[in-house]
């Protein structure tokens, strides 16, 4: 069964500019978590085939890299029932969802909305807050812009309603195909 963490580990390989042959220790730290966290998700990501095992990349690598029409449709159609949003009350945070790149320049929302962040001390903006998918993800986030854009849309389908899917569905679509390391 997926967890939480198995879908940031996967959207960390997909938001690699170049295939990774990073270790799982690297991976570990970059996200924020355990290596046998990421194992753990690794394995089970394999299991639900939104990961692929390359062996042409270094003995010592993770040898992973993300089935970019797997891990789509899983996002727009599954992830929202699977790994439902849940507000909260209104904080500091880092700003998410609709109200983030890449989705915040496209949409235009009503300025008496509060924005969605993920509750966050270094936070730069106040909002209602939104559980993430895993609690490293803010601090793995701050740290990699492209793992930010794809863990804003991941909380768009999971928070929006059906004109931010759409937008949010769209944005996945050509990103995904725009992925180096990605199997088909």
């Amino acid at each position: 069964m997926l967890k939480p963490q198995d879908i940031v580990l996967v959207l960390k390989l997909a938001a690699a500019p170049e295939p990774t042959n990073a270790s799982f220790s690297a991976l570990a730290e970059s996200l924020k978590m355990s290596q046998s966290e990421v194992f753990s998700a690794a394995q089970r990501a394999l299991k639900c085939h939104l990961l692929v095992e390359d062996l042409k990349l270094p003995p010592g690598a993770a040898r992973l890299r993300p089935v970019t029409v797997a891990l789509e449709e899983f996002l727009i159609g599954g992830l929202r029932y699977v790994f439902p949003a849940e507000t909260g009350r209104t904080t500091r945070g880092l700003l998410t969802a609709m109200d983030a790149p890449p989705l915040a320049a496209m949409l235009h929302r009503s300025p008496d909305d509060l924005p969605l962040v993920w509750p966050h001390a270094d936070g730069d903006a106040r909002g209602l807050s939104l559980k993430p998918l895993y609690p490293s993800v803010p601090d793995a986030a701050l740290a990699d812009r492209r793992l930010r854009e794809w863990l804003a849309l991941a909380d768009a389908i999971r928070a929006g309603d059906a004109r931010v899917r759409r937008v949010a569905a769209e944005l996945l679509h050509a990103m995904t195909r725009n992925v180096k390391n990605a199997r088909t």
